[in-house]
């Protein structure tokens, strides 16, 4: 069962890889069933390597992301200027960012968080 820290606002849930912690700053309001679904269906790691495909071969999903997370490259299509620009500098030398992904069995990216460690 997840749990919800409601002074942090985290739930924290059971996924593949271990138990993971929901980010965002509010509690959200879902579902037991829905949550249970997502974690069973959900994998979540720390991005190690990143590749922007800029122009794709075929046409059709230009800016399409990839990240290696463990030993999967996941990926995420029409991504917005914002975002590539997070990731790079999460990947830049120096930074102290990291990017934790979600991304289901099809190796799409669910979630995405530039994050400090």
């Amino acid at each position: 069962m997840p749990s919800l820290n409601q002074k942090e606002g985290k739930s924290i849930m059971p996924t593949t890889s271990g138990p993971s912690t929901i980010t965002s700053p509010v509690s959200h309001k879902l579902s037991e069933t829905l949550v249970q679904a997502a974690a069973l269906a959900t994998t979540t790691g720390i991005a190690s390597k990143y590749w922007l495909e800029l122009v794709s071969l075929p046409p059709g999903n230009n800016n399409r992301l990839w990240l290696l997370v463990g030993s999967t490259w996941t990926h995420l299509t029409n991504t917005s200027a914002g975002l590539q620009a997070s990731v790079q500098n999460a990947f830049n030398a120096g930074s102290n960012l990291q990017v934790a992904v979600w991304y289901d069995a099809t190796q799409t990216i669910i979630g995405l968080v530039v994050r400090t460690p």
